[in-house]
C-alpha cells in the first residue's frame, strides 16, 4: 500500500514538474528532423516510465542476442498490459510509439504528454487504427505493438518491408496487486528481445 502511494505521488509529482517542459516542447525548431523531434519529445516520458518502474524497487534483467536494427522497427509482444507497456516503452532504445487507452488521453497533463508523443487512442475501427500504425512508421518512429491487438504486426511489417522483434517480458503481472485496495510489489522482471526478422523477406522465401 506504501509504494502504491509512493507512485501516485510520483506521477502527481512528474506530470506537474514538467509542464514547463511540455510547452517548451510544442516550440521545437520545425526545421529538425522527426527522428530528432521525437527523440527530444521522448527524454522526458522514458524517464518517467522508467521512474515508475523504479519506485517498486524490482530488479530488471535485460537479454539480447543481437543489436536491434537502425530506423523503425516494430516491436511486438504476445499480450501488452499496463506494467508491460510502461516497462518496454521506458526500456526499449530510441522513442518507441505505442497504442493507449482512450482514458489516458483524459488524464490532466498525460493527455498532452501523449498527444505529443504521437501516441495512439485506441479506436474501435481497425481500419482507423491500422492507417494511425502505417503513418507513424513511415515517418520512420518505432512502434510497440501486442499481436492481441486489432493490427497485424506481420502484415505491417512485410507491406513496410521493416524488421520485427518479439519482445517477452517476466514478472511484471507480480507488479500491483489488489483490485480495491492496490498494493505495488517488488519483482524480478526479465525483458528478453530475441531475434530479428523481416517478414516480407520470409514471404519471398515461401513463394
Amino acid at each position: 500500500m506504501i509504494r502504491f502511494c509512493c507512485l501516485v505521488i510520483y506521477i502527481v509529482y512528474m506530470l506537474v514538474k514538467n509542464i514547463k517542459q511540455l510547452f517548451n516542447l510544442t516550440m521545437i525548431d520545425p526545421r529538425l528532423s522527426y527522428e530528432k523531434q521525437m527523440k527530444l519529445v521522448y527524454e522526458q516520458p522514458k524517464a518517467f516510465m522508467r521512474g515508475c518502474i523504479d519506485v517498486s524497487g524490482s530488479v530488471i534483467t535485460i537479454n539480447q542476442t543481437e543489436p536491434i536494427p537502425n530506423g523503425p522497427v516494430l516491436y511486438v509482444h504476445s499480450h501488452l498490459r499496463t506494467a508491460d507497456l510502461v516497462l518496454l516503452a521506458g526500456h526499449v532504445p530510441g522513442p518507441v510509439c505505442f497504442i493507449a487507452s482512450p482514458k489516458a488521453f483524459r488524464i490532466p497533463f498525460m493527455g498532452k504528454w501523449l498527444e505529443r508523443m504521437n501516441v495512439i487512442r485506441e479506436e474501435g475501427n481497425p481500419e482507423v487504427m491500422h492507417e494511425y500504425i502505417t503513418e507513424n512508421l513511415q515517418k520512420g518512429q518505432s512502434m510497440l505493438l501486442s499481436r492481441k491487438g486489432s493490427a497485424d504486426p506481420e502484415e505491417i511489417a512485410a507491406r513496410l518491408n521493416l524488421p520485427i522483434v518479439m519482445v517477452e517480458t517476466e514478472g511484471t503481472d507480480h507488479l500491483l496487486r489488489g483490485t480495491l485496495f492496490k498494493r505495488l510489489k517488488t519483482s524480478e522482471i526479465e525483458m528478453s528481445f530475441n531475434r530479428v526478422y523481416y517478414p516480407a523477406e520470409q514471404k519471398q522465401l515461401r513463394a
